[in-house]
């Protein structure tokens, strides 16, 4: 598995790499190109210089080199080579360099000169410049020349004898190309070997800056390593890196979340513990002193009825946290159907009969006869049941719990009120959590602690929003928002 230092310093490398070898190539086309020019140039103006040696006499065409004065004509170390012909073909000189060969005679134009490469005598790599040119005229013959024909225009007179009267003369001259190839080798000798100096540089300077650039990283991965399940409470350090910053962010939110979720397993394993022990613990009194008096048959008999009302209050804690794991888990489908709001109120509220009879707790049912809604039906009536659990449990003797539904924006919104003299702001936050009861509610022993857990996990299923309010008299109202009405 690569390192991001290893990865980060490789796409470096190799994008300089590829942005070096552009520019060499750029460089030695550019530089090669302009030394072919020169190595042109000069040659053009060399063979420019022979045609100022040759002359038009009397209808004949002398050429005066002495060869002693320009002996690069006639040396056997690297010669260069010149070759003159008439218009129709007849050589007219060659170089004694050449010997008994001849230069390749081209079709040119008029003082139009083409640039070929060839193969010099003795195997060389050479270039030639060839074109045709037109012999001055000896003095003394155009001293002799009409004179009214010179006062005519000179441009018309030399286009005529170009055209008509003059001996056109092609000129080729030869050189090796040995110093031109050598210099074009040492500078693209030179060119490679500071590539070369200068990816070993930046390879090193590279891996440098991006092992620098990774100490950050390289310190919050030393941090987390030492993070575990009795260190949550750890936090990473702040960065000045700005790459890092959100990651940083996240991961403190992360470890927010994880303590969180850590102190409420723990709190789950201790209630838990606690909502069995109580039961388990009054069982056993039970049975011991049914043990212990026999012959006791009604006190015996009462026990069976507490028997009961235990298993009951150990089947509804164990119900709910078997919903509340399905819940959790996603296994849960919700099936959609119309049905009667406030006629699934009132049977709920039937349920509550004897405990609100006896405490005169009523109900204050605003909602609407036949209010149809869209939701799951069986989900719905357990949130109801629960929420109305709730209030019963939390109200005080002799009051009324309300409620009511109002439309907000094409949607139902539900809301269950009740006096709740016991509650205040800070309980708030807290009562969704699992087995969380006030102290008053856990004393009794009849409350588990999981309605309202149950009630939102429920509510999150069905796409519904719960908020929970507490008003300065002491109101607590509980409302669920986003039902549709069918």
């Amino acid at each position: 598995m690569k390192s991001i230092q290893s990865r980060l310093t490789t796409f470096i490398i190799l994008g300089t790499a590829v942005l070096l070898l552009a520019a060499g190539l750029i460089i030695d086309r550019r530089l090669s190109s302009q030394l072919e020019g020169e190595f042109h140039k000069n040659l053009l103006a060399k063979a420019m210089t022979l045609v100022t040696l040759s002359e038009h006499d009397a209808g004949e065409i002398e050429f005066d080199l002495d060869e002693e004065l320009m002996p690069e004509f006639k040396r056997r170390h690297q010669p260069e080579y010149f070759q003159l012909w008439l218009a129709d073909g007849e050589v007219l000189r060659k170089s004694t360099s050449l010997g008994n060969a001849d230069l390749r005679r081209l079709n040119v134009g008029l003082d139009e000169p083409v640039f070929t490469d060839l193969n010099l005598p003795g195997n060389r790599s050479g270039q030639a410049v060839s074109f045709m040119f037109i012999p001055q005229t000896d003095p003394d013959e155009e001293d002799e020349q009409d004179v009214s024909g010179r006062e005519e225009e000179r441009g018309e007179l030399v286009a005529d004898n170009a055209s008509e009267n003059t001996i056109r003369v092609q000129i080729s001259l030869a050189q090796g190309r040995e110093d031109l190839d050598e210099l074009l080798l040492t500078m693209r000798t030179t060119l490679l070997a500071t590539f070369l100096i200068l990816m070993i540089a930046l390879a090193a300077l590279a891996r440098y800056s991006v092992s620098r650039g990774l100490v950050p990283l390289k310190n919050m991965t030393r941090e987390v390593a030492e993070l575990d399940a009795s260190r949550l409470h750890m936090r990473l350090a702040g960065t000045e890196t700005e790459e890092l910053t959100p990651i940083t962010q996240q991961l403190n939110g992360l470890l927010d979340r994880l303590e969180q979720a850590f102190q409420r397993e723990k709190r789950f394993s201790g209630n838990v513990a606690h909502e069995l022990r109580t039961p388990i613990s009054e069982l056993r009194a039970i049975a011991e002193v049914g043990k212990g008096w026999p012959e006791e048959r009604d006190m015996v008999e009462s026990f069976f009825g507490d028997l009961v009302g235990l298993a009951d209050d150990m089947e509804r804690t164990v119900v709910n946290l078997l919903m509340l794991a399905r819940l959790d888990a996603g296994t849960q489908e919700v099936k959609q159907e119309p049905f009667d709001l406030t006629e699934l109120v009132d049977g709920i509220w039937k349920r509550f009969g004897a405990e609100v009879t006896q405490r005169e707790i009523s109900l204050d049912n605003r909602l609407k006869p036949g209010l149809m809604v869209q939701s799951d039906k069986d989900k719905l009536k357990l949130i109801l049941i629960n929420v109305l659990y709730n209030a019963v449990s939390y109200s005080p003797t002799n009051s009324e719990i309300v409620i009511e539904a109002n439309e907000i924006e094409s949607e139902l919104e539900i809301a269950v009120s009740n006096k709740a003299v016991n509650l205040s702001e800070s309980d708030l936050p807290m009562m969704f959590e699992r087995f969380w009861r006030k102290d008053q509610v856990r004393a009794e022993g009849n409350h588990a602690g999981l309605g309202l857990s149950l009630v939102k996990a429920l509510a999150e299923i069905l796409n519904l929003r719960i908020k929970a309010l507490l008003d300065a008299g002491h109101r607590f109202t509980l409302s669920l928002s986003g039902l549709a009405p069918a």
